[in-house]
């Protein structure tokens, strides 16, 4: 029989997929696949869902959020595989799914992976990670793996905003140097998002004209300003009218290095990311992923 490696979080999100876990094995052994669960309640532990990388798949399927999606992606372009991505979105933030049009569907998501389509799509390298969605920092950037598991698993996306409330009063602003091609901005800012796809954090018009395949990146800096300029702008990042505003540097690049004055963590993909400097690069058409064809 044909072989799928699953790798799930049974805590992940709202934990339902745990419930529906038979009706996934059923699907796949009903279409001749053998399926090789592997279940990771930590994303330190996924490293051994590849112990018998030796072996041939047809399909490696992840569950999870992007983090936990992003880290499969790491130890996949670690060992050099090359099988398949099939993405089960099931954590507190999927937009690198949502940006696919993969759906939070257990059935349709199955589907996906026994029709066979896919398609290749860029990825992000910054110093020895990688990232599939989003590297970051300043303002926020950090909330998602500074909130409590727990409490991310019983109210989604509203623990990060109770979790930013929290954060914001205890904010500085930091010193960049960014460089690009010929180019150099340094400025103090409030923090800048590096994006594969369009969307972070829920924020679906971040880079309404960013492409995953495209070889590049969107790369949005928010200058540091007074709360009543930062409120209205992101009123305007609601409304996805930004991208002209005077206080928001926005650049398209397959290649960038950033230099940080001070301290600042950096971000990718909800993860904690590296130390700053950054070397930023797309890893263009990186990665095969199944999803609906466009």
């Amino acid at each position: 029989m044909k072989k799928i490696k699953f790798i799930y979080n049974p805590f992940s999100g709202d934990g339902t997929l745990k419930n529906r876990l038979d009706n996934i094995l059923e699907k796949f052994q009903k279409s001749g696949y053998a399926v090789m669960p592997y279940r990771s309640s930590d994303i330190s532990q996924l490293e051994k869902a590849f112990f018998d990388i030796h072996e041939d798949y047809e399909a490696v399927c992840v569950s999870g959020g992007d983090g936990t999606i992003s880290s499969v992606v790491n130890l996949m372009a670690e060992r050099r595989i090359s099988t398949p991505l099939g993405i089960f979105p099931y954590g507190t933030a999927n937009d690198f799914a949502t940006y696919l049009n993969i759906p939070k569907d257990i059935d349709a998501c199955c589907e996906l992976v026994l029709k066979g389509a896919t398609r290749r799509v860029d990825i992000g390298r910054v110093n020895d990670r990688y990232f599939i969605n989003v590297c970051s920092a300043g303002l926020l950037t950090d909330i998602s793996y500074k909130t409590d598991t727990n409490l991310k698993n019983a109210l989604g996306k509203i623990a990060y905003y109770i979790k930013g409330i929290e954060e914001i009063p205890k904010f500085t602003t930091f010193r960049m140097r960014m460089q690009y091609g010929d180019n150099v901005i340094e400025d103090n800012f409030l923090l800048f998002l590096i994006l594969n796809g369009s969307s972070a954090g829920g924020f679906t018009r971040l880079a309404p004209y960013a492409k995953i395949d495209d070889g590049r990146m969107d790369v949005l800096a928010i200058k540091a300003s007074n709360i009543t300029n930062f409120v209205a702008l992101f009123l305007k990042i609601l409304r996805g009218e930004h991208l002209g505003d005077s206080n928001i540097y926005h650049f398209q690049t397959d290649r960038l290095q950033i230099g940080c004055g001070g301290s600042c963590e950096t971000d990718i993909d909800g993860e904690k990311g590296p130390d700053f400097p950054l070397d930023i690069e797309v890893k263009k058409h990186f990665l095969k992923v199944f999803a609906p064809v466009e």
